[in-house]
């Protein structure tokens, strides 16, 4: 075994008292840092699984045309004006194509074709505005979860049949196999069977949200074997934005991607990282004080034998290694120590909140904890922290030691 190693290994040893109180000051440190790390990004996971768990990841529309001047004559400059809700409604033909395309891409795992719009469900006088999607065959629960979501009735729907949420079934106290009657904001109206009522603990979802067949919102909106837009959700929901991009290129669509249209979930996950970040540095901070404080007492206590050391012709590179070789271990040891209690302490607290219902009441991740970046970042840290007590012990001059 290498002098430096073996002396710093038995200086580690010496002091068992001082040993425990710098490896718990560690392992404390590394605790605090892994436990913040699975709370923020348990906390960022779950807030963007509320957001869009119910929400394609990636909107393909019809892109607005801006109506063409004519051109002028005899110095008459046209004007044209557009009164907004009186355009013709855009739509995608030959949908069925460009949904086979997007299929194709790389990182899209589902597709749904539907047909959306505005509309209202009266029954006496109460009035509920709705608004209504149609999907294709196949992909009712594409993109909102509702076979998950059901509380009375099927997800299976035919045409003619209509799922609504429970605050719409509980506003108009309507049940399944009612009929109810939905009129759209093209003046169509249509008879609808209700043949499932759905929960997607989402107020706004459940008071507003009504599904039917492809066929059935066609007839209401009158779009006739076309469709009003393209969902998909993709592998990756943070490049939703580039995938985005490319398929607007592709099919010459107007691409909407979820981040797009949630810049406050954005500035709210950003803060909470910049919160968390800042208490990861502190962490640190209390490791490199509490190493760097531990080694400078060691070196004022062992100056007498670090001067005999250099009397004997031990140089100064082997002295200031011996220090360092501490700090390596101090921090590499106690740093694994600190992962496996926060593993533990965030695995037991995520368990401890568990609601009756199995869902968590603090929404902790024991996986995302960062570990072993806490231990790379906490045994560098200590190394550093060691440097300091490292100079001072190799400047320690033998002479002076002795003749004290």
């Amino acid at each position: 075994m290498p002098f430096e190693l073996s002396v710093a290994l038995r200086y580690i040893r010496s002091g068992r008292l001082q040993t425990v109180l710098i490896f718990s000051g560690v392992a404390v440190g590394i605790v605090v840092f892994t436990f913040m790390a699975a709370l923020i990004n348990g906390l960022a996971i779950s807030l963007t699984d509320n957001v869009i768990g119910n929400i394609a990841h990636v909107r393909l529309e019809p892109r607005t045309r801006p109506p063409q001047l004519l051109g002028s004559r005899d110095s008459v400059t046209p004007l044209v004006a557009v009164q907004r809700g009186d355009e013709p409604r855009a739509n995608i033909n030959g949908w069925r194509a460009v949904v086979q395309m997007v299929e194709a891409v790389p990182g899209v795992t589902r597709v749904a074709a539907s047909v959306t719009g505005s509309g209202f469900i009266q029954r006496g006088e109460r009035i509920v505005p709705v608004s209504v999607t149609g999907y294709e065959e196949g992909k009712l629960s594409a993109m909102v979860d509702l076979a998950a979501g059901i509380v009375r009735g099927t997800a299976t729907i035919g045409p003619g049949d209509v799922l609504i949420g429970v605050g719409i079934a509980e506003e108009l106290g309507l049940t399944t196999g009612q009929r109810l009657r939905l009129r759209s904001d093209r003046g169509r109206e249509r008879t609808l069977v209700i043949r499932g009522i759905f929960d997607v603990q989402s107020a706004n979802l459940n008071d507003r949200l009504a599904f039917t067949d492809l066929g059935t919102a066609q007839g209401l909106f009158e779009v006739v074997g076309a469709v009003t837009r393209i969902e998909l959700k993709v592998a990756d929901i943070f490049g939703a934005p580039a995938l985005a991009e490319r398929l607007a290129g592709m099919t010459g669509l107007e691409a909407i991607d979820w981040i797009a249209e949630n810049a406050r979930l954005q500035d709210a996950l950003t803060a909470q990282g910049n919160t968390g970040d800042l208490v990861k540095f502190f962490s640190v901070l209390l490791i490199i004080i509490a190493v760097a404080s531990q080694l400078l007492l060691s070196v004022m206590r062992r100056k007498p034998e670090i001067g005999i050391m250099r009397s004997m012709g031990i140089t100064r590179s082997s002295v200031t290694w011996i220090f360092l070789l501490q700090g390596l271990f101090i921090g590499l040891l106690g740093s694994l120590l600190g992962a496996l209690l926060g593993y533990g302490f965030s695995s037991v607290l995520a368990q401890v909140t568990l609601r009756p219902d199995g869902s968590q009441g603090l929404p902790i991740d024991p996986a995302l904890g960062e570990y072993g970046l806490a231990v790379a970042i906490a045994t560098v840290a200590s190394t550093l922290a060691a440097l300091l007590p490292a100079r001072i012990a190799a400047r320690t001059d033998p002479m002076e030691v002795i003749t004290q």
